[in-house]
């Protein structure tokens, strides 16, 4: 097993880094260039603000296990971080040709290739007992140079044992009798996340299930999607089934 190495930030250098070297802002925490041009900074911290918390058990020991398992297309978690003794993030790679799906421009076959991508991935994601959970565009990276993708913010997943910490907000019928989150989130956020894309930019989520529970599926999608699109708006168990493999060309 190998030992994850650990970053020892002074206060001046986490007040530098946090300050000057701040590039992202989310529901979590910052995320913040270092010294390596090809990995950045996710440092927890009070919401809105540039005050670190210390990283909870739960992440510490997602970000450990996925350090063993280098998985596939995912940023990799190199290191942690640490202040005054304190665990307050980790160091991550990163590669500046990467870019957020929602932010690129991709042609439909482009963006249809990179949807039915991102769904395998997924898949792949689940044979390794991970659910990702917060399937959203801002969440994938597509790189410029191989048009490639993978997934970011993954300390947020349920990995094993270990839950999902930040919830979205349109899983709440994807819950299973013990309270925790049932794997079939991922397709069900990623047939949301494709219907936006692909069909209704600018369009709510909300306003998405609204059309959905009217039956008003989109022409782009083979029959075979209908009873998919159905369970994601009615009072049935979704039946968990993605459908980016059915998207028409």
């Amino acid at each position: 097993m190998k030992i994850m190495p650990n970053i020892k930030l002074t206060q001046e250098e986490y007040e530098q880094i946090a300050t000057q070297n701040k590039i992202a802002f989310g529901g979590e925490g910052i995320i913040c260039k270092g010294e390596n041009p090809n990995s950045l900074y996710k440092i927890f911290v009070e919401y809105d603000t540039i005050t670190p918390v210390g990283m909870s058990d739960n992440k510490h020991e997602k970000i450990k296990e996925l350090y063993q398992r280098q998985l596939e297309h995912a940023v990799q978690p190199l290191s942690t971080i640490s202040l005054n003794g304190d665990l307050i993030g980790y160091e991550m790679t990163y590669d500046q040709d990467d870019i957020s799906l929602e932010r690129i421009f991709l042609f439909r076959h482009q963006l249809i290739r990179c949807l039915k991508e991102t769904s395998e991935i997924l898949k792949y994601f689940s044979s390794e007992d991970i659910t990702y959970g917060d399937v959203k565009a801002n969440n994938i990276l597509i790189n410029r140079r191989t048009k490639k993708a993978k997934f970011c913010d993954m300390d947020n997943i349920r990995l094993g044992e270990h839950p999902i910490d930040l919830l979205n907000d349109y899983v709440d019928s994807i819950y299973v009798g013990d309270g925790s989150i049932d794997s079939s989130v991922d397709a069900y956020m990623h047939n949301l996340m494709t219907l936006q894309k692909l069909n209704s930019p600018g369009i709510t989520y909300d306003e998405i299930i609204y059309r959905l529970a009217d039956k008003k599926y989109h022409r782009s999608y083979k029959e075979r999607a209908h009873y998919s699109l159905e369970t994601m708006a009615s009072t049935e168990p979704f039946v968990g089934e993605y459908i980016a493999p059915y998207i028409k060309r």
